[in-house]
């Protein structure tokens, strides 16, 4: 982020009084911490502050700070002076939750995805960066503004979120530089790492029947998780955030993929890589995606269909990779 795009970013909250925050669906560690350290911010410069998302937020992100104001809704309702898109590369990713031309006067979009549309008033996009908690502390460091130990934790749980814990090849120095100072401001790492990484006895069977249903070919390794065995497990939806981490962790595995049953005809497509894979050409390929180890896609087919497309286009992948 520039000082400029800060310096703009600050003016633009400066003259607003209601203000709207959201993030894409299916909300993650980045979007909500980000959010909930904004909320904090906005909320102390006595500004009215909204953070709405289409989908309920995930029992391991209610340690968070702020969020007991975090709201699930479908549809926005009212205006807006300022409407701020975190994470949202374009607005099917924020499930249309509100029509940011005829409910806001601005729209901000911040946001670290290749692929991201500009379809703000103003655009920070930057694919380089770790994480929108990297955008926003430097945001925050550009305008003086003080980080506090509630604003230190959503963007300190922002930034391991979308690092896989520093385990991603996003972790430069200048993430660890930013997080030792988050820690400094008063984020516990012990706390945040337990309350995320935490996990039940549903999830826990859940990973088990991922596990046992595991396919190899070459470099890929996959997996799915059907209605059938969430309804078997009692998990939720959520309850997988981590599962596909679980298969890329596997030594010899560069791809890994987590096909997630939607409905009887729509299924979730998560993508992890390493040692070079590039999973965001294999995702826009199919529609989607993100970022060049971490991206995902949505496919209107039964599960063993988008299996099988999937699997196909990582062929064509490694086949192409290897002239």
């Amino acid at each position: 982020m520039t000082k400029k795009q800060a310096s703009d970013i600050a003016a633009l909250i400066k003259k607003s009084h209601s203000i709207l925050l959201t993030t894409h669906i299916n909300p993650d560690g980045d979007g909500l911490g980000s959010g909930s350290a904004l909320v904090s911010v906005l909320s102390k410069m006595g500004k009215k502050v909204d953070f709405i998302n289409r989908d309920p937020l995930p029992d391991i992100y209610r340690f968070l700070p702020s969020s007991g104001k975090i709201k699930n809704i479908n549809k926005v309702k009212g205006c807006y002076d300022l409407a701020i898109f975190l994470e949202c590369p374009d607005l099917a990713r924020n499930g249309h939750i509100i029509d940011h031309i005829k409910q806001a006067k601005r729209t901000i979009n911040i946001d670290h995805h290749l692929g991201n549309v500009m379809y703000g008033d103003l655009n920070v996009v930057e694919p380089k960066a770790a994480a929108v908690g990297m955008q926003l502390y430097q945001f925050m460091q550009f305008n003086g503004w003080k980080i506090s130990k509630d604003v230190a934790c959503g963007l300190y749980t922002a930034i391991v979120t979308d690092t896989g814990s520093f385990a991603y090849s996003n972790t430069s120095p200048e993430v660890h530089q930013v997080t030792a100072e988050l820690i400094k401001a008063g984020a516990n790492p012990n706390q945040i790492s337990g309350e995320v990484y935490a996990t039940t006895l549903s999830s826990t069977r859940l990973m088990a029947k991922m596990l046992t249903a595991l396919k190899f070919e070459g470099k890929a390794a996959w997996s799915v998780v059907t209605k059938k065995m969430f309804k078997e497990t009692g998990a939720k939806e959520s309850d997988t955030d981590n599962f596909i981490n679980s298969i890329r962790s596997i030594r010899g595995v560069d791809i890994a993929v987590l096909f997630k049953e939607v409905t009887a005809d729509s299924v979730k497509v998560s993508f992890r890589s390493k040692h070079g894979v590039d999973v965001n050409m294999i995702a826009t390929e199919l529609n989607g995606g993100g970022h060049k180890y971490a991206s995902g896609c949505f496919i209107k087919k039964p599960v063993k269909e988008a299996e099988k497309l999937v699997i196909s286009e990582i062929r064509k992948y490694f086949k192409t990779r290897k002239k």
